[in-house]
């Protein structure tokens, strides 16, 4: 029987190696995203003849599982409906990309499927987002342009450890100044304190914009399969075309040959993100399903 327990840091290291098996582009399947917001969703995690299984507890959803890491779906989805029963859990699975439904509801006859808008993934062509090229992408160029124009001496450099303490304390001036009620907000700035501090067991790519010798923003992320996935991007609005440059330098630096596509997550319903992510023009949403199992013990019976 599967044996959940509670997802620490230090668990980072020994599980990296099954996030190679994911095969999605969801966020929800690196490494950045499970373990930056670990504590927000009160992610455990279970090991299970070379597969990795993840409990997780959404906000009005309760608790769900992820799609597991390695192995065979059938025995994977046996394992989690038996753990369920045994616990008298309701069976979720959250999130489901469209590439996986069909399968699941196979393999689950009568269960239920639902979509939420707000936790789609943004994808985006990585030479879109490099230079911004053709009529459609004019806005942000122009921004990229007006960036150059107005601050002559900038640089994009890699981040180093050596650059933690200068962007911890860049990551505290962002915060007073655009602080936010939410508590997603305050969660986000807190685990990118978390990422910085432990900045060799990440391991992620980090970049930083200056402007003469002020810093004026950065972002984090990582590389899967084919996907340069950005979970941290901070800027200062202040400097007009920031983010565009930010944006644009990220995809540059890291986005090498092999890596066709950038996510850059969700908006998490707002309306603003929303507006700031679809101006760059995604090449497709990457839709999210939350599959609902009515009765798990009726497969748990077919898969013996």
């Amino acid at each position: 029987m599967l044996d959940f327990r509670p997802l620490q840091l230090e668990d980072l290291p020994r599980l990296r190696p099954y996030f190679a098996y994911s095969g999605s582009r969801l966020c929800d399947t690196t490494p950045g995203t499970v373990f930056i917001w670990r504590d927000m969703y009160r992610t455990e995690y279970a090991l299970w003849d070379n597969s990795l299984y993840f409990k997780v507890d959404y906000p009005g959803v309760g608790p769900t599982f992820t799609l597991p890491l390695g192995g065979g779906r059938l025995e994977q989805f046996r394992q989690i409906a038996e753990y369920c029963l045994q616990n008298k859990l309701p069976l979720r699975f959250v999130p489901v990309p469209k590439d996986e439904l069909d399968r699941m509801l196979h393999f689950f006859p009568g269960s239920t499927a639902q979509a939420d808008r707000d936790t789609f993934d943004y994808l985006y062509r990585s030479e879109d987002l490099k230079f911004f090229r053709g009529k459609k992408l004019s806005g942000q160029r122009n921004h990229v342009n007006k960036f150059l124009k107005t601050y002559g001496s900038w640089t994009f450099r890699t981040m180093t450890q050596a650059d933690v303490p200068q962007v911890k304390a860049f990551l505290d001036r962002y915060a007073a100044r655009w602080d936010k009620a939410a508590a997603s907000f305050h969660e986000d700035i807190a685990k990118t304190h978390e990422v910085l501090d432990h900045f060799a067991t990440y391991d992620l790519l980090g970049g930083i914009l200056q402007v003469e010798d002020n810093i004026v923003g950065f972002s984090l992320g990582e590389i899967v399969g084919d996907t340069l996935f950005t979970h941290i991007e901070k800027a200062d609005r202040d400097y007009e075309g920031c983010y565009q440059m930010l944006v644009a330098q990220f995809a540059q630096q890291f986005a090498h040959e092999g890596v066709h596509f950038i996510n850059r997550e969700d908006d998490a319903g707002d309306l603003g993100l929303r507006t700031s992510k679809l101006s760059y023009h995604p090449v497709t949403l990457l839709e999210k399903y939350t599959v609902t199992v009515d009765e798990p013990c009726k497969f748990c019976a077919l898969a013996e």
